[in-house]
């Protein structure tokens, strides 16, 4: 079984958990918008969301879901990223454009995209010279896999990743070495089968990815209140607590902010 259909197998309990409905909607925090975006990549057009700051945005960063979810399911954590000055994108990408497996062909078109003299937020403006990827769970290797592409593309352009319990192996690896040079940061739950029982704690650890394991720290801390209970139930670690979801998303602020500086 190859690294990506292994990924997909053990994932897949969130689809058939039914976990793809999407939460209620909450307004984003002052000072961010949020908008909705339609993106042909790749030979097909995909729903994309993103979060806005009030001012000239000091990056373009990707928060990309996880397999078999959705963007709804990040927004409070791209939200409070977008809250630190930054526009955060993230596309609707679910199992059937392949995220489980990274998404190869997607990841490179994403990357032509962002880098093109053509992209545009929905506000009209174009993207800042600095980019970061960010992405939870089996996103984490599709995110890795444009920030690889961003740097052989335009190596000036990539600022570093930011990565919530990611999923894969090999390929995370190859992603993450091409990427070497730039800050990587990572969390890492504890072994559960929503994250593979830990599948991408090697590829981190021999990228020098600065790891993050806080106690009581959960797979679903990324999504917080905007997960669900099949989610929970499927990754069998109980529910995310407030705390820990307050304290990844001021990781990720910290992070974010010390990458920009």
């Amino acid at each position: 079984m190859t690294e990506a259909r292994r990924a997909a197998a053990v994932l897949a309990v969130l689809a058939l958990a039914g976990c793809v409905a999407l939460p209620p909607p909450q307004p984003p925090p002052p000072g961010v918008t949020r908008a909705f975006d339609r993106l042909p990549l790749a030979g097909t057009v995909l729903d994309a969301e993103w979060h806005l700051p009030a001012g000239e945005p000091r990056a373009w960063v990707l928060v990309q879901h996880g397999f078999a979810r959705r963007c709804a399911n990040l927004r409070g954590t791209a939200s409070a990223l977008a809250a630190q000055g930054v526009a955060t994108l993230c596309l609707n990408a679910d199992q059937d454009a392949g995220v489980a497996g990274g998404a190869p062909v997607l990841a490179e078109a994403l990357a032509r995209w962002w880098l093109s003299p053509a992209a545009r937020s929905p506000d009209g403006r174009a993207a800042p010279p600095r980019i970061v990827v960010a992405g939870h769970s089996a996103g984490g290797l599709f995110a890795a896999r444009v920030g690889a592409a961003v740097a052989e593309q335009a190596p000036q352009r990539l600022a570093g990743a930011v990565l919530f319990d990611p999923v894969g192996g090999a390929a995370l690896r190859q992603a993450l070495l091409a990427m070497a040079g730039r800050p990587l940061h990572a969390t890492l739950a504890p072994p559960v089968p929503c994250n593979a029982r830990q599948l991408a704690r090697p590829a981190l650890q021999a990228a020098g990815v600065a790891l993050a394991e806080p106690p009581g720290a959960t797979h679903m801390d990324a999504e917080g209140e905007d997960g669900d209970s099949a989610a929970v139930r499927a990754c069998r670690e109980g529910p995310p607590r407030a705390e820990a979801v307050a304290a990844l998303r001021r990781w990720a602020a910290a992070a974010l902010d010390a990458m920009l500086r």
